[in-house]
């Protein structure tokens, strides 16, 4: 009730005319009259708005002591409180007439009064207080956001809302996964996390600012308190904001599971709620020294070391796991995945051995290749067959068309030549040469004009003749030059002994040899002299050779002995070799050389002419003379002239073996031309091919060729790709070896360990989080020199005082630090923030939930008040909306900041965006499916229990009622639904049931008929509308529709909110709380809803889900599962192995895409049975292999679904057995 009115007008001539005080009441009815009793549980304000208002138009600053006052201390005498305002209102020299009207016990009319009746007589900043009271609903809240606003205003430190969040986050990157990015130990989650919300809460831990987009089931309130308890682990302050008191109340009592609310207040009314707040800040601080012995017991300290123990082990398996996953769809070594390598190759088909050239062939540059080897297997199944008479060519790769005539004139011109050449060797020199031979001669024309040159005489000619005959080994040139040398030496310094003749040279040695032994004396001198027979010999021979009686020419006579002793040996030598001839008789030096010049010049044309093969075949000079030989050699080559010219000519078509070939089978010519007029084209392409072909695809292509001659076009490709994959594997497993982990079973291991550990942690975490806490408020105690405690003595004492109890937002002002030690953690709505917070950065974190429900201007001030954000909510729920409160609008803002609506908008954006997108709310695909399709585009994901699909029957019933559209309500649908909530309460009394509408009227309708059916309604049992069903689930939801058709048997489009724009939001509000099942009553059959001319989107969407409603109910449902993001060409294991299904397990069903977080749902005569889980598109889609090894397997052991889990390494190792 609003006491007493103010009218007049501000000092800017602002008319106003409103209540100065609100004194909060009850309306009862007693007796049949009405009643209006103060309620106990609220007190009684100031007008917060007027007195904003007073300010701003009177422009003085707003009196922050009347904004607080409570008046608990005021005396509730009638005189005395109206004295008390008065008085109140003269101390702060507030400007309004406060007259003698005011303290009589009576009120005066409220008369409705237009502007201009109003206006007059006002004056302009006069303002007076009448006895009138009004009743209503007055929010006030909004109130407390003005000084804050105004504060922002005053400060200026944020220039605009870009500097704002910028403020408040890291550095946005382009990669959203933040799953890998934070230690283990550095998160503490008390709460069970999927890997959609471990993303939101991750980013948060690297310093961004979030906003997370949280479909309805998808776990915000776990998500929130998680990052709570994260924050409390980590000594920070975290505040929760949210309108909604009921989600408020989820978080908290979330946190109560967890005995984290000692260390969190939740203020719903910052007036009311202080007591309780006030208590447990006293609990807290009495508890200081329980505190203290709990953190430091054994237990404590090793909860610590466990902890960062389970930690680190739990980052060590999923690095192990991440690698695994990493290296099995890494593709920038080889340009493909091994994934699919192993899917595209198999170990026990033939291969061959590519180690040395598979590193030249990427995959994501192969097709090339592939298309030369199909091209070159097509062409070789001809052109490269052993028989094929042009296997053996030149390659065709630069010829154009006209080089087909002159190959075939080339081919023709080779017969005809050499048949006329043959002719005339055989006429002149009787001899017949094939081509080879023909061509060695031409190729030794050189050596045979240099035989020609050493041939110059007759002399050496018959030298040559004798030593033709001869081997080389006989003919020796090293052996004639070493006995040249030896015979020549013999003729230096003095010479040989040239007087006697060779048979005297031994009896003239032993003389010489008595002569100068008997000369060494004088006896032997004198007896030499007289009676030497040797004397006359030795004497003659000297004067013969010129030389003394004396000792000196008896030494030179002695040496020239010896060398014609050795000339007579080497002489020897020579004339014992037969093919030497003519050896010199004479000791004259000159002849010995010119002969031994010629023996070398026949030997060395002997040797030339021996090694041209097949000459002395042709032309033997044993016969003749030295000019006929000559003569028959210059015939034999002038007619062997033309080849080389001739042959440069063919070799520009033909190889050498294929002119050897037509010169040796005359036929072939007709054969090859026959040939190439067939082939010629197929042939330039294919050596246009092998041109192209680098070293190592030759090499392959050889290897190809030795396992397959015959070139089959499949066979070939086939080999290629199985060998290459295989060569690949090798060198990838090589490289990481953790991909043989699957086949070891060592993955396994770690599955489990890694799923033990977690659920490990988590227990840890609620421990190490309260101890923690704990130590928060035990830290830097201060004692006085009596050893009392003095921290949180003044604390204490305030929130234990029983007078002038200070107001909370006092009490944080004076004890901030020690406040929020003890209570770190608080929960309130925008308004109540405002109230009792400072407005500067007092806490590390601000949460916001529900924001897509909150207007933007509400929600920032309590952002303002954090370091870092998390702003939840879910775009395609309710809109903001306050149905008692008008929003101010500025016709001329083009902000795109002012058009938007929620802070969701607002927040999303300036700050990242993460998504949760796993539903845990509903058990059946059925009851979600609609609202993934049509809202969220297929993204969230819901594993429905295995023994709900078993179950059998429909999760969404549709009942067609004949109801009655009267004064906006439906009494025949009415009373069907109080008829399922009787047989709900009597068959499924655990079940709890909300009833939606989808108006007021009919949600009124349905609350009479279940309080005339049981008295009141049912505590399991809600009845809402659509406008305020938001926040709420429940495991039966029954929809009454409410509207039914008109007379011509149509239903008018017009459902009220519904038809607005985005008034399908609150139709995904509402089918989206129901757990277990839907009970659709309806006055007519979604075919009967014209809703084509609508503007809007609700009557359509409306039309739609009764549409499905309908499917559902008639068993035709389909679910939509949207195909997870694949690699592109990637080849799925899940694809293989329903094609092995179909041939060896006929009694079961694989479906693909039936059942979210599997690949393959296995079924049996139409029932689940289990999943199929491989490492397709949803292993490579996941944010962690954290989610895929542990939190997937959790999910499906929770859901009752027994599943297998299939590698493609383990398909690739034993097809049969995996």
């Amino acid at each position: 009730m609003g006491w007493p009115i103010v009218q007049g007008k501000f000092k800017n001539d602002t008319p106003v005319r409103c209540p100065l005080l609100f004194f909060p009441v009850t309306l009862t009815v007693q007796n049949n009259q009405w009643w209006l009793e103060p309620r106990e549980d609220a007190g009684i304000s100031f007008n917060k708005s007027f007195l904003l208002a007073y300010a701003y138009h009177n422009q003085v600053k707003p009196n922050e002591a009347l904004l607080e006052e409570t008046f608990e201390d005021t005396d509730r005498d009638s005189t005395a409180f109206r004295t008390a305002i008065y008085q109140l209102l003269q101390k702060h020299e507030f400007e309004l007439n406060f007259n003698s009207d005011n303290f009589r016990d009576e009120l005066t009319p409220f008369v409705n009064l237009k502007r201009d009746e109003f206006e007059q007589g006002l004056k302009t900043g006069e303002l007076k207080l009448f006895p009138k009271a009004v009743l209503g609903i007055f929010p006030q809240a909004g109130s407390f956001l003005v000084p804050d606003y105004l504060k922002l205003m005053e400060q200026d430190h944020v220039s605009d809302l870009e500097s704002f969040f910028e403020l408040r986050s890291a550095t946005q990157s382009e990669n959203k996964n933040f799953v890998r990015q934070v230690k283990e130990e550095k998160i503490y989650c008390a709460y069970p996390a999927d890997i959609w919300q471990e993303n939101s809460l991750k980013a948060v831990k690297v310093g961004h600012s979030v906003v997370v987009q949280g479909p309805p089931g998808t776990g915000k309130s776990q998500l929130i308190s998680n990052l709570v308890g994260d924050a409390l682990a980590t000594g920070k302050r975290v505040l929760v904001v949210c309108q909604k008191r009921a989600a408020l109340d989820v978080v908290y009592k979330r946190l109560q599971s967890k005995q984290l609310t000692d260390y969190a207040a939740l203020v719903h009314d910052f007036k009311n709620d202080r007591k309780e707040i006030y208590e447990k800040v006293a609990r807290q601080v009495n508890r200081l020294d329980e505190y203290k012995t709990r953190n430091i017991s054994i237990d404590a300290i090793q909860l610590d070391r466990k902890f960062l123990q389970i930690s680190h082990r739990i980052d060590q398996i999923t690095e192990e796991l991440d690698s695994f996953k990493q290296a099995l769809y890494d593709d920038k070594t080889c340009g493909a995945a091994i994934k699919e390598l192993y899917l595209q190759s198999s170990p026990l088909q033939e291969l061959i051995n590519l180690k040395q050239e598979f590193s030249h062939f990427r995959y994501d540059t192969l097709n090339p290749f592939l298309r030369k080897l199909t091209t070159y297997a097509h062409y070789a199944k001809t052109l490269e067959r052993s028989d094929y008479l042009w296997k053996d060519r030149k390659s065709f790769s630069t010829f154009q068309a006209s080089d087909e005539t002159a190959i075939r004139n080339a081919v023709q011109h080779i017969a005809t030549f050499f048949h006329q050449l043959t002719t005339r060797l055989v006429d002149t020199l009787g001899a017949r040469l094939d081509w080879e031979q023909c061509e060695a001669l031409i190729e030794k024309a050189s050596q045979v004009a240099e035989v020609k040159s050493l041939l110059t005489n007759d002399s050496i000619y018959r030298y040559f003749q004798s030593m033709l005959n001869e081997s080389d080994d006989e003919t020796s040139a090293l052996w004639l030059s070493n006995t040249e040398k030896n015979t020549l030496s013999c003729f230096e310094n003095e010479g040989p002994e040239s007087s006697s003749s060779a048979n005297q040279l031994g009896t003239l040695q032993k003389a010489l040899y008595r002569s100068m032994k008997a000369r060494k004396s004088l006896i032997g001198l004198i007896r030499w002299e007289l009676f030497s027979q040797d004397k006359f010999l030795i004497k003659r021979v000297l004067v013969q050779n010129g030389l003394q009686s004396n000792k000196e020419g008896f030494v030179t006579l002695e040496r020239r002995l010896d060398n014609r002793l050795n000339l007579e040996h080497n002489l020897s030598k020579l004339k014992a070799k037969i093919w030497l001839k003519q050896v010199p008789e004479s000791l004259s030096k000159k002849e010995f050389i010119q002969w031994f010049a010629d023996q070398h010049f026949a030997l060395q044309a002997k040797l030339i002419f021996t090694q041209v093969r097949g000459l002395k075949s042709v032309i033997n000079p044993a016969g003749l003379t030295r000019q006929e030989f000559i003569n028959r050699l210059d015939l034999l080559f002038d007619l062997l002239a033309p080849i080389p010219a001739h042959k440069e000519t063919w070799n520009q078509y033909l190889t050498t073996s294929q002119i050897n070939a037509i010169t040796a089978q005359p036929w072939l010519s007709q054969k090859l031309t026959e040939s190439l007029r067939s082939d010629f084209d197929s042939l330039c392409e294919f050596d246009k091919l092998v041109q192209e072909l680098s070293d190592v695809e030759r090499q392959v292509l050889t290897k190809l060729f030795d396992a397959h001659p015959t070139w089959d076009e499949y066979q070939v490709k086939g080999l290629f790709l199985n060998s290459l994959a295989l060569s690949w594997i090798d060198h990838l497993e090589t490289r990481s070896p953790e991909l043989r982990m699957v086949s070891s079973g060592k993955i396994t291991l770690l599955e489990n360990e890694l799923r033990d550990l977690i659920q490990e942690k988590q227990g840890l975490s609620e421990e190490i989080i309260l101890l923690r806490a704990r130590e928060k408020i035990i830290e830097d105690l201060k004692v006085n020199r009596l050893n009392n405690r003095v921290s949180y003595r003044d604390l204490l004492h305030q929130v234990t005082k029983k007078k002038k109890i200070w107001p909370v937002r006092k009490l944080v002002t004076s004890f901030e630090e020690e406040l929020f030690k003890v209570i770190p953690c608080w929960l309130a709505s925008p308004e109540s923030v405002s109230a009792i917070f400072p407005m500067k950065e007092l806490f590390d974190l601000v949460i916001f939930d529900e924001a897509s429900q909150c207007f933007a201007e509400r929600g920032i001030p309590a952002l303002y008040r954090g370091k870092q954000a998390v702003v939840a909510g879910d775009a395609m729920q309710l809109k903001p909306g306050d149905f008692y409160q008008a929003r101010w609008q500025d016709e001329e803002e083009t902000h795109a900041d002012a058009e938007v609506d929620s802070l969701l908008d607002l927040c999303s954006r300036y700050l990242i965006t993460t998504s949760l997108q796993g539903h845990y709310r509903s058990k059946s695909l059925e009851l979600i499916d609609f609202s993934n399709k049509y809202f969220y585009k297929g993204t969230l994901q819901l594993l429905p229990h295995r023994q709900a699909m078993l179950a059998g029957g429909p999760a969404i019933t549709y009942e067609r009622v004949d109801g009655q559209w009267t004064n906006n309500a439906n009494a025949i649908e009415g009373n069907r639904i109080v008829t399922h909530v009787n047989a709900i309460l009597k068959s499924q009394a655990d079940k709890s049931v909300g009833i939606i509408t989808f108006n007021a009227p009919q949600q009124s309708l349905i609350l009479d008929l279940l309080e005339d059916a049981f008295g009141t309604v049912p505590k399991s049992v809600f009845v809402k509308n659509i406008e305020n069903v938001q926040g709420d689930e429940c495991d039966i939801v029954l929809f009454s529709i409410g509207y039914a058709p008109d007379k011509n048997n149509r239903v008018p489009a017009q459902f009220g909110s519904l038809n607005q724009a985005g008034g399908e939001n609150r139709l995904n509000v509402a089918i989206s709380r129901a757990r277990e099942k839907v009970i659709v009553v309806c006055s007519f059959m979604p075919e009967q809803l014209q809703v084509d001319e609508t503007l809007h989107e609700g009557p359509k969407l409306l039309k739609a889900y009764l549409e499905y409603a309908w499917q559902v109910a008639q068993g035709t449902f389909v679910p939509t599962i949207v195909q997870t993001a694949a690699r592109s060409n990637s080849i799925y294991l899940k694809e293989t192995i329903k094609r092995l299904a179909k041939q060896k397990w006929t009694d079961f069903e694989l479906e693909e895409h039936a059942v979210p977080f599997h690949d393959i749902t296995v079924m049996k005569k139409s029932q689940p049975i289990g999943a199929i889980l491989t490492d397709d598109g949803e292993y490579y889609s996941s944010m962690s292999a954290r989610a895929d090894h542990a939190l997937t397997p959790q999910l499906l052991d929770l859901k009752a679904w027994p599943f297998l889990r299939v590698y493609s390494r383990n398909f690739w190792q034993d097809p049969d057995r995996s």
